[in-house]
This record gives structure tokens, sequence and C-alpha cells, in this order.
């Protein structure tokens, strides 16, 4: 796949990210990597250990329906969409990352679960 950088504004800041995609043995390796526009090598990276399906690939790629724990409602979950990102962001920004530095998140499914949503079966 293609590496495509694409640009989001939070706040008042732009920031460029790309998410990568690598499959092995009926698992998937996401990584998304986000950077301050001007600062390309300064990045916030979440890595995401995940199951693979042979049919319908990555579930966080392909979106899925996850429980949100504080409301009990089922809410769609995908890494591509934008709302998605800037909750990465915001969490990156909240944990340490400036823009100005660099820092990686080894387990991206449990910062989905900080965020609220019920993540156990994501596992590999």
């Amino acid at each position: 796949m293609k590496k495509k950088t694409r640009k989001i504004i939070v706040g008042d800041k732009e920031y460029l990210y790309v998410i990568n995609q690598k499959y092995n043995n009926h698992s998937s390796n996401i990584s998304l990597k986000v950077s301050l526009e001007g600062f390309k090598n300064l990045t916030c990276t979440f890595q995401f250990f995940t199951w693979d399906d042979p049919i319908t690939g990555s579930p966080l790629l392909v979106g899925v329906s996850l429980k949100n724990k504080e409301t009990n409602n089922k809410e769609f979950f995908n890494i591509n969409y934008p709302r998605t990102i800037r909750e990465f962001i915001l969490y990156g920004l909240e944990n340490g990352w400036t823009g100005e530095n660099k820092i990686e998140f080894q387990d991206g499914i449990d910062i989905i679960g900080k965020m609220g949503y019920e993540v156990s079966w994501l596992k590999p």
C-alpha cells in the first residue's frame, strides 16, 4: 500500500499524519505517525497490534463497532477517520508530546481503551 500523508488541523495547528500497515500470520501491525507541520522528523507514533481477518482485513482499518464503556452504546471506530486521528493527537499532546519532540506509544489498543472503549476482543 502506498503511503499517503494527510493533513489535519487541531486547535490552531496543522498536523501531518500517515497510517502504515503490515500483515503477518493473521495479525495486523498498524502504525500511526503524526507530526507538526514543519517538524516532519519529530513524530508522535502509535503502534496497534490486532488480529486480521483474511477476508475483511484489520478491524481498525475497515471500521468496527466498539462499546463505549461510559454510555454503553456502540460507536463506529475507524482509524482512518479524522475524528479518530484528532483523539490520538490530543492524547499525545496530553501525554508528553509537544510537536517538537519524538515519542512512541507501543500499545495503541490500550490507548483506545483509555479513551473509553471496550477493546479486549481486539487483541490477538
